[in-house]
């Protein structure tokens, strides 16, 4: 029998999954493009604000209307999912999908499921364990 996943320990929603994935996307975009300039990589810089920019107008479709309007393309529209479960999944999904600045934003102690922590924390330690046995205990792969 399988393990089950974040998305169903939580209990979350197909809808709820696809924006905490898709907002888990924009940290990790964002946390790139602050490495990018932390590193003074400006090619790279440049390259990735585009996919930062197609990340937040993906993930601004998931939460608005198309108007026909041409002055106002866009009207907020709230999005059917229950948000505080939203925020957890997000919380969870930010722990290996945000980059650098997901965990920071959305530190694992505010996620209020112990399952779901503790498979986090294995899944954190496989990847730590696996890391020291390809590349040593320099943290290169880290």
């Amino acid at each position: 029998m399988s393990q089950p996943d974040i998305a169903q320990i939580l209990g979350a929603s197909d809808r709820e999954v696809v924006l905490a994935e898709d907002f888990a996307h924009v940290l990790d975009s964002i946390s790139r493009v602050i490495g990018y300039a932390e590193d003074g990589n400006w090619r790279s810089l440049h390259e990735k604000i585009g996919t930062l920019q197609s990340s937040l107008n993906t993930f601004e479709r998931k939460i608005s209307s198309r108007t026909g309007d041409p002055d106002d393309p866009t009207v907020y529209r709230a999005p059917d999912v229950d948000a505080k479960r939203t925020v957890q999944l997000i919380t969870a999904y930010a722990q290996q999908y945000g980059g650098r600045l997901g965990p920071v934003l959305f530190p694992l102690d505010k996620l209020e499921n112990p399952e779901a922590v503790a498979l986090i924390q294995e899944k954190a330690e496989r990847n730590r364990r696996f890391r020291e046995e390809l590349f040593g205990n320099d943290e290169r792969g880290a």
